[in-house]
């Protein structure tokens, strides 16, 4: 039984990662940005806060199609998530996907513009899949 429970959550993790770097691509993000400058953002209608909280108890089981967590397992898989050097929130661009198609040199060279699947999909994928086991 522990071994299937294992196989099933390996192959899910498998299959719904590439879904979920889709959805978590639009999620923009400046790595180089002050504190100051995540505020400002913030404030502007194109910017928002995206929490880990968020992607774990809403974007997650939206894209990979899987139940929604309990509160403590958001709790767990933040913890995880922090655990591992994961931000616990990003200003994000939330009208659209930015950077795409660029020749920009700052454009996912760990210091201008990032997309988060690209730098955090894999592990926020992986945790929230363990986090159904908890």
């Amino acid at each position: 039984m522990f071994r299937r429970a294992i196989a099933a959550t390996v192959l899910a993790t498998v299959l719904v990662l590439p879904a979920a770097g889709t959805v978590l691509g639009h999620e923009c993000y400046i790595v180089s940005r002050s504190d100051t400058g995540d505020a400002h953002a913030a404030d502007s209608k194109a910017w928002d806060w995206l929490t880990l909280h968020d992607v774990f108890a809403f974007v997650l089981p939206e894209v990979t199609g899987g139940p929604t967590l309990t509160d403590s397992q958001i709790d767990w898989a933040v913890a995880q998530a922090t655990a591992q050097g994961i931000p616990n929130a990003w200003v994000a661009r939330s009208n659209k996907t930015i950077g795409e198609g660029s020749s920009n040199p700052n454009l996912a060279n760990g210091k201008g513009l990032e997309h988060l699947a690209d730098v955090y999909g894999p592990q926020l994928g992986a945790i929230y899949f363990a986090a159904l086991q908890h």
